[in-house]
């Protein structure tokens, strides 16, 4: 009925059909996981991190079967490492932005390694909030080509990579190194600062950083003299009433303190609490959280406070009591402004250290450990039992136990 050629033409032209059916089956399949990325987006920028999270794992799981190791499939691991990063699941996170890197560092040519430096940034910010200070420092100098290709020196992206590197090696109590990265920023910034063209809180964080710096080197002259400098640069920027103004009064106020100048030191500490305080008598107060995504970070934003290196100053009992009631307000302030956190913020952490210094200096060991307790419970809880902020806030602890021990030992034996 039918020879062969006419056969062979039929199962040529069903083969023809079905490759052709095949390659368009393959556009709609790579069509629904982009749209399953478009509403992943979606439901990430609204807050629904579990549903987004199943679109991302949807799409992952089509990329690799159809497309491998592939530049959209980088991409999906990214954005799933952007919703584990949303929900605080560091290692998870830094599981998917590694797995990222390595495909786009194998694909991408030489000359487009510029666009890694928002990845290598996102890892090691991810790094840093894991404690993993060493790590994040290597991420954030592979970042720095990259960045400097992209966009030039003067940048806010590099100087803020710049202020990365020096609180993580401040972190590490490298202040020397710390001190150069914070003066390449500062300097990026005063020449910027003379264009008129540079973002203005880009210098008071420099400048505050290096405060810090200097505060925990004891060079407290010269930190006060950077933290006044920041302060008037931050309130040209975001105006006299605004937290963030507050959180630099407290930084000025408590280097006072720390110089045995009481009544300027509560004088300015008393005006970071008010400052807040009226902000939200206007305005609902968006705390310390991170303003694109709503999260409040985990990680040290600020400068470690080496314990045992400066004196808080109390001169008499009234001083001391002055003290921890205006510390005590600060904690209620801060309560208030992280409720979604369940009152829980790496600042809350500083306050109660505060607290228990000033209690111990003046004899209160008890009160003192048991406000020490509450720091430490707060820094196991947001940075982990490995993070170096916690640990040393356990020997502090333990070294505050220690003496109350001592001292009890000591009565039973004059008795």
């Amino acid at each position: 009925m039918f020879n062969k050629e006419t056969i062979e033409r039929r199962r040529r032209l069903w083969r023809e059909y079905w490759k052709y059916k095949r390659r368009n089956l393959v556009k709609m399949i790579l069509l629904l996981a982009s749209t399953l990325t478009n509403i992943g987006n979606s439901l990430l920028r609204e807050g629904k991190l579990n549903e987004a999270l199943e679109k991302f794992e949807r799409v992952l799981a089509i990329q690799l079967k159809k497309l491998g190791r592939h530049l959209d499939t980088a991409d999906t691991y990214e954005s799933i490492g952007h919703v584990y990063s949303e929900q605080q699941n560091d290692q998870r996170c830094e599981k998917m932005l590694r797995k990222a890197l390595d495909i786009k560092l194998e694909i991408l040519p030489q000359e487009d390694i510029s666009d890694l430096s928002d990845l290598y940034q996102r890892l090691a910010m991810s790094l840093q909030l894991q404690g993993k200070s060493s790590e994040a420092i290597k991420t954030h100098k592979l970042a720095l080509p990259s960045l400097l290709q992209k966009h030039g020196e003067e940048h806010p992206a590099v100087i803020e990579s710049y202020s990365g590197i020096a609180i993580l090696l401040a972190n590490q109590m490298r202040f020397d190194d710390a001190l150069q990265m914070l003066d390449k920023s500062i300097e990026i910034c005063s020449r910027l600062q003379e264009t008129g063209n540079f973002e203005t809180d880009l210098l008071a964080r420099s400048l505050a950083n290096k405060g810090h710096c200097l505060k925990i080197q004891g060079r407290l002259d010269s930190a006060t003299k950077h933290f006044t400098k920041a302060l008037t640069v931050r309130k040209e920027a975001l105006g006299e009433m605004h937290p963030l103004t507050a959180e630099f009064y407290e930084n000025l106020g408590d280097v006072h303190v720390r110089q045995e100048m009481l009544e300027v030191g509560i004088h300015v500490l008393t005006k970071s609490l008010e400052i807040p305080q009226e902000y939200r008598e206007g305005t609902e107060r968006s705390g310390y959280r991170n303003e694109e995504t709503g999260r409040f970070r985990k990680g040290n934003t600020a400068l470690p406070r080496r314990e045992g290196t400066e004196r808080r100053g109390t001169e008499n009992e009234g001083d001391a009591e002055t003290t921890i009631q205006l510390f005590q307000e600060s904690l209620d302030v801060y309560k208030e402004a992280n409720e979604e956190t369940n009152g829980v913020h790496p600042h809350m952490a500083v306050v109660y250290e505060n607290i228990s210094s000033v209690k111990v200096d003046n004899g209160l060991l008890e009160d003192g450990i048991a406000a020490s307790a509450e720091a430490l419970k707060i820094r196991r809880r947001i940075d982990g039992n490995d993070h170096v902020d916690t640990k040393r806030r356990m020997e502090v602890h333990r070294s505050h136990t220690y003496m109350l021990y001592l001292s009890t030992a000591c009565c039973f034996y004059r008795e």
